[in-house]
Parts: C-alpha cells; structure tokens; sequence
C-alpha cells in the first residue's frame, strides 16, 4: 500500500487460520504452510486469527454447532476483525468467505467435491457447502484454488471468469534423495471419507497380498489417516498385510514417502492430491485413480488405474510391484515434477492476487 507520501508500508492481510488447527487433511495443511510462507515475506504483515475451538465431531448436534460457529466467525466476526485490526485485505483460506466485508476479500477454494460428488455428503451439509461456497466465489475480489483441475470447476459451474481466478499450489519441501533402498511397503494417505475409497483399496491390496505369497518382495500396506465415515470399514477390512497406523508426525511421514515404494491414491475425486504430490517430492513412485486433480499432482510419469473396481486396481497394484526396479527409476521424473509446487510460487501468486484485489 502506499501512503499520501508516497512511502510504501506492508499490505495488511487478515488471515483466517480457523480452519488449520480443525483437522489434519491436506487443506488444513496448505492454510498451515501458506500462513508461515506469507510471514517470511516483507511485503506482507499477516493478521491471523483463529476464532474460537470447534466442537469435537460426534454427532449431528456438534455439527450442527459447528457450521453455526463458522457463520458467525465467517460472516459477522471476520468484518468486525478486519475494521478493528486495519486490514488491507480479508483472505479466507478455506472455501467460505464473508458475503460482506469492508475491505476486499480473497477466498481459497479447495475443491467441489459436493457439486461433482454429492451422493457422498449428507443432504444437510451439500446444501450448506453448495450454497456458501457459491456466494463466497461470486461475491470475492479474487479466487484462489489449489489446482487448474478445481479452477476449471470454479469457473464452469459457479460461471467465475478467468480474470478473477488463480492457481496458488501448495508448496511441498524439497526432500534429499533417499540414500537407502526403498521398502516392501505400498502407503497411502487420507482421511477416510467414502470419497477416498480407502476400503476399496485395502480390499484390492487383500486380492494382491494373497496372489503374491511366497514372493520375498511382496509388500505391506501401510495407511496413514484417521477419521471420516468409512472408519469402521477400514479398520474391519485390514488384515495381516495392511498396517492402520492413524496421523503420524511430519517427519514420520516424510520417511514413509522416501522408503515406500509406491504410493497409491485410489479417490474417486480430489481439489488437488497433496500426498501424491509429497510422494513425487520425495521420488516416489505413484498410482492414482484416473482423476484430473490427481494426474495433474502426480504428473505425467503417474501410474493411472483407468477402470475403477478393487479387480482393476488389484491388477494395477500387482504390475506396478513386479517391476521395482521400473518403480526406482522414476525417482528423478518425480521429484522434476514435484518442483513446480514450491511456497515461494504460492506466496508469489497468492501476493499478486491481493494486490489485484485492492487494485
């Protein structure tokens, strides 16, 4: 911003952080890594707030209550917050952004699962997401999505133009090369919501764990992740090959996508697809389920189960763990295409999309 002066002082962005702390999926994760990149930059003084806790998910009363805590944090606390603390600029990192605001506004949308999905959200809450998300996209300046897969939903189904979207993809930290040969394990990573299909894939990696007994290479699955509707379903489907191991750490994480020798994303939709993304990172192979998000995170060297099916993917899993050391020398393909995602391009766009905004 510039001053009656001419001097120039840091534009003020009021950072809605609410979300970061509610769960651990790769949305949360982006509004974690962004915030800390934009702090890094001189051209920024962020202004983050987190609002008050939210409830823990147990049940249609706490959700209720949660998406009523959203409304007045999103709607009526966020404008007050903003004139208050002198913001240049409201960013609403996570889908919803105030329908009014006394400053410009620039939203995130990560992806529009409900639009495309909407047999896999309860009625109550596809309305919610359906109706908000449309009105946050219409009504802010600008419109940042984490992949050109969910710009284009943007703009063909909530008919955005061009000129008001960008594409701000999360940055994934450079990994060193893994020094040690990779491991008999196959991982995947996600919440387990029906959309994932995690129950599908344990039962393909039960189809190709019994066919390849006897093989010394056979590999293990492990599955990082908690939650979600098809929780009970995973945990009663794992057998002696496939390991629930729940969150882990970052660094747990990181040495599971540098040893792993392939990592499997079987989703049936996605805003982006950062663990595939984190895989290519660190030189992983991947298979993916034939999605534009995902081919566009695991990019061009992605293994794609073209038919969805647990006999599909059971095939695939089985050619792709016959050939490892096919699997090994996609090491340097992926981690060349993992490089696009850095945060100094995320904080560069989404900087560029705030000085449009108060333009």
């Amino acid at each position: 911003m510039t001053h009656a002066d001419g001097a120039t002082r840091p534009l003020r962005v009021l950072f809605d952080a609410r979300m970061a702390t509610r769960r651990r999926t790769g949305g949360a994760r982006h509004i974690r890594g962004l915030r800390a990149a934009l702090e890094d930059d001189p051209g920024i003084t962020v202004l983050a707030v987190s609002g008050p806790p939210a409830f823990p998910r147990h049940n249609v009363l706490t959700t209720i209550g949660n998406l009523t805590l959203d409304l007045a944090w999103t709607h009526v606390a966020l404008p007050i917050i903003a004139i208050a603390r002198r913001a240049d600029v409201i960013h609403a990192p996570f889908n919803w952004a105030p329908l009014a605001a006394p400053v410009p506004v620039v939203v995130t949308i990560h992806d529009l699962s409900w639009e495309v999905l909407p047999e896999a959200y309860p009625r109550a809450f596809r309305l919610f997401a359906r109706h908000f998300t449309r009105w946050s996209a219409r009504r802010s300046d600008q419109v940042l999505t984490v992949s050109a897969a969910t710009a284009a939903d943007v703009m063909d189904r909530y008919g955005i133009p061009p000129a008001r979207v960008q594409v701000t993809y999360t940055g994934i930290p450079a990994r060193a090369a893994a020094r040690e040969p990779r491991q008999d394990i196959v991982l995947t990573v996600g919440e387990f919501e029906p959309r994932k299909r995690v129950p599908e894939l344990i039962a393909a990696h039960r189809t190709y764990w019994d066919g390849a007994a006897g093989d010394p290479h056979r590999c293990r699955l492990v599955v990082v992740g908690s939650g979600g509707s098809d929780e009970a379903s995973v945990l009663e489907l794992a057998h002696e090959g496939c390991e629930v191991v729940g969150y882990v750490s970052d660094e747990r994480l990181d040495e599971l996508y540098r040893s792993a020798a392939l990592t499997v994303s079987n989703s049936a939709f996605e805003g982006f697809g950062l663990p595939i993304a984190e895989a290519a990172g660190a030189g992983c192979a991947v298979l993916i389920a034939d999605t534009a998000a995902l081919r566009e995170a695991g990019g061009p060297d992605a293994l794609v189960v073209e038919h969805p099916g647990p006999d599909a993917l059971a095939d695939a899993l089985g050619e792709a763990l016959r050939d490892r050391t096919r699997l090994a020398a996609l090491d340097a393909a992926m981690r060349t295409h993992a490089a696009r995602f850095s945060w100094s391009r995320c904080v560069a766009d989404t900087v560029a999309a705030y000085r449009r905004a108060v333009s």
